[in-house]
């Protein structure tokens, strides 16, 4: 049955009775008294008063109870005590409260089913062991035996700090609620740290290990008289094992020295202890303390005394080798064993796309996502020869591709916790374009596209490579061995689901050769004709024209290449030509919609009012003025501009239009002119100034530069604020 340590601590207080007590004050009185004496003399007396204030004190009897005890299985009324105490002490508080003077009962529990497994009650030997015969164990410190003892450790720790916070943190409360008003019935300062200050306990887990070549002879029995811990080493049929330890007698030596070191610790806490500075606590809980922080550094030691263990090795592992090995170094290891061993080794993934007797048209290639960006090393050998791969564009379309396939293999290899990021890469030559296809085996011959890409013209394609790590199929059925018939079917069921999308699928097709098939072109007859591919392509994806409109369509298909390229050429050209034409009628259908609306804005114009209903009097002193073959015109009013503006914004090539049809303008005062939409000031700004040459340059900020020389008749203004149309 499965062993128990259990804590239990409680406090309940009880009222008591309440006390009026006089405080004296750091003030006081004097009072003067004369009264008549004998012989026409007076005597004067003094005394002195101090002052007093009253203050209610409350008392509460504060039991105190806890236990430390051990019960097997679920038996928890059967506990047998270890260790327990019970006291009682009175608080005084000046206010009536009671609940921070009560610890509701808690338990604390500790299993100890791993640590009686580790000893043979028979004979009360150890029987800890580190079984090097598992595939887990690689060092003395990362083996399962070693992981479960710091475990156990570091549950032992979590313990005593629970008892630290649940006991002596609750004692440190109700010692700090003891303020009783007068002055000597208080305590001194009080600190939460109840257990023994006192470090001269021995601890015996050390890193200790000696060579011996031959075992001594008599020395192991040997041991000091009087000990009260004996030690014997039990016989190993390995004495290689053996030898490295330490003899029986040096380990009798360290227990009890630890034995002693432990009871004279206790013995100095108990004398250091000074019942007038505590109201609650006693020696038991000093004792307690004592051994609970010994037991903790017991652990702590335990788990450092294993890291150093870990950390020498490392060291000398680090010397014999002269670098400390990373994820790069074992990499390179891995490959010259493999070119070393394996036959035919593995090859890196860096596959040229190129037809036979063809310079390569692009790169595959699954790289490392660093600065050295190396590319993997795999396994390939081709299958499936003469069977063709399906894959489903949609519901509706399959295409069947014939080719080699090949299939790779690749292992990761990951030192420790180090990870590397991979992705796959896609780069196409000049003048060449491939479509790549990636997505998922569904079986043998059918390939599940999830995307698809066309790279062409230098293009350089990064895709990251999202990798998931699976259990293997001996950790899968370690692991689903204690489950439920049903749990395992569902594991089982959803394991499949995980391996029939774990193969992932790359398929290359090259462009060239399908075009000319789709052409009725023979074979390499576009190798060399770079323009006529390049209409080609943009014909098909950009206006997706039907490829009938361009195949070859001549009466013979014994003709010569020169005419069957001529053929297609002359198709690729009336397509073309049609397209051409279709954007100069567009173009020009715009351009009539453009000067229809300026005739419709210009004829609206003409029945406005005169700019200077618009302008007011502050544009009274400036003159307008228009270049219409030496005549004078007028600048347009603020409603005009708002109809340009809302024209721009619907269509910037019609306003563009109305800008350059409207002409040039330019302003001739001095007077600075603002124009909005309400004919006031402030609103649109900007600037021009005609040169004589008829040439003009704007500033959309507002500031106007004039080049050459400006009209005689006309005044360059300069800073002038207005809105050229």
């Amino acid at each position: 049955k499965p062993l128990t340590l259990r804590f239990d601590v409680s406090t309940t207080p009880t009222f008591m009775k309440e006390v009026k007590v006089k405080v004296p004050m750091d003030r006081s009185y004097e009072e003067t008294e004369e009264t008549a004496g004998g012989a026409a003399t007076n005597v004067v007396k003094t005394k002195t008063l101090k002052a007093v204030r009253r203050v209610t004190e409350f008392h509460y009897d504060v039991k105190i109870e806890w236990s430390l005890s051990v019960y097997s299985g679920t038996s928890v009324d059967e506990r047998t005590v270890l260790m327990s105490n019970k006291s009682s002490s009175v608080i005084v508080k000046q206010a009536k409260e009671s609940s921070r003077l009560r610890i509701s009962p808690r338990s604390y529990e500790l299993p100890l089913t791993w640590l009686l497994k580790q000893v043979n009650l028979d004979d009360m030997a150890s029987q800890f062991k580190v079984d090097t015969s598992r595939e887990s164990t690689k060092t003395p410190r990362r083996n399962d035996d070693v992981d479960e003892a710091i475990v156990f450790s570091g549950r032992l720790s979590s313990w005593i700090g629970q008892i630290h916070t649940g006991l002596y943190g609750s004692l440190a409360q109700i010692e700090g609620q003891h303020d009783p008003a007068l002055e000597k019935d208080r305590r001194s300062s009080y600190t939460s740290d109840l257990s023994c200050q006192d470090d001269s306990t021995f601890n015996p887990i050390l890193p200790l290990m000696e060579d011996r070549s031959e075992p001594s002879g008599n020395s192991e029995d040997k041991v000091v008289p009087g000990c009260m811990i004996k030690i014997e080493l039990q016989s190993h049929e390995d004495s290689t094992d053996r030898n490295v330890l330490l003899s029986s007698s040096d380990l009798t030596k360290l227990t009890n020295e630890h034995a002693r070191s432990l009871q004279e610790g206790l013995e100095t806490c108990a004398r250091a202890f000074d019942a007038s500075e505590y109201v609650v606590t006693t020696t038991a809980e000093i004792e307690l303390g004592a051994v609970l922080r010994n037991l903790r550094s017991l652990s702590i030691q335990y788990e450092e005394t294993m890291n150093y263990v870990e950390s020498m090795m490392e060291r000398q592992l680090v010397a014999a080798i002269g670098k400390r090995l990373t994820q790069d170094d074992l990499q390179t290891y891995v490959r010259y064993h493999d070119a070393r061993l394996l036959s035919p080794a593995p090859k890196p993934f860096s596959l040229s796309i190129r037809r036979p007797e063809h310079y390569p048209t692009g790169l595959i290639s699954i790289e490392t996502v660093d600065d050295k960006n190396d590319c993997i090393h795999s396994h390939s050998r081709q299958v499936n020869v003469g069977s063709t791969l399906n894959v489903a564009l949609n519901s509706a379309t399959q295409v069947q591709l014939s080719g080699n396939q090949y299939l790779h293999g690749w292992m990761n290899h990951r030192f420790g916790e180090d990870k590397k990021n991979h992705r796959l890469v896609a780069r196409a030559r000049q003048f060449s374009a491939f479509i790549l296809v990636i997505g998922t085996m569904v079986d043998g011959t059918t390939l599940g596209p999830d995307d698809a890409i066309i790279v062409q013209n230098k293009d350089e394609l990064l895709i990251p490579l999202l990798l998931e790590e699976i259990p293997t199929a001996r950790e899968f059925k370690d692991a689903i061995k204690s489950l439920s018939p049903e749990q395992q079917r569902f594991a089982q069921s959803y394991r499949s689901m995980q391996l029939s999308s774990s193969m992932f699928g790359l398929c290359v097709v090259q462009i060239k050769p399908q075009l000319e098939s789709l052409l009725g072109l023979p074979a390499d007859a576009l190798d060399k004709e770079m323009k006529l591919t390049r209409d080609l392509m943009e014909l098909f994806i950009e206006y997706q024209v039907p490829s009938d409109l361009l195949s070859y369509n001549g009466h013979s298909e014994s003709a010569a290449l020169e005419d069957k390229i001529a053929n297609v050429t002359a198709n690729v050209k009336a397509v073309v030509d049609v397209i051409e034409s279709q954007k100069e009628k567009q173009l020009k259908d715009e351009r009539a919609r453009t000067d229809m609306a300026m005739e419709e804005m210009l004829q609206q114009e003409e029945q406005m009012p005169p700019p200077a209903q618009y302008y007011g009097a502050s544009a009274s002193s400036a003159k307008l003025k228009r270049k219409v073959k030496g005549g004078r015109g007028r600048a347009h009013p603020p409603k005009s501009i708002e109809r340009f503006r809302s024209l721009e914004r619907a269509a910037p090539s019609m306003a563009m239009a109305a800008c350059a049809d409207e002409g040039d303008y330019m302003c001739e005062a001095a007077d600075s002119i603002s124009i909005d939409d309400e004919g006031g000031a402030g609103g649109y700004k900007g600037a021009a100034d005609q040169t004589e040459n008829g040439s003009r340059t704007n500033d959309i900020d507002g500031q106007g530069t004039t080049s050459g020389q400006s009209d005689q008749n006309d005044s360059t203004s300069e800073g002038v604020d207005f809105t050229l149309i």
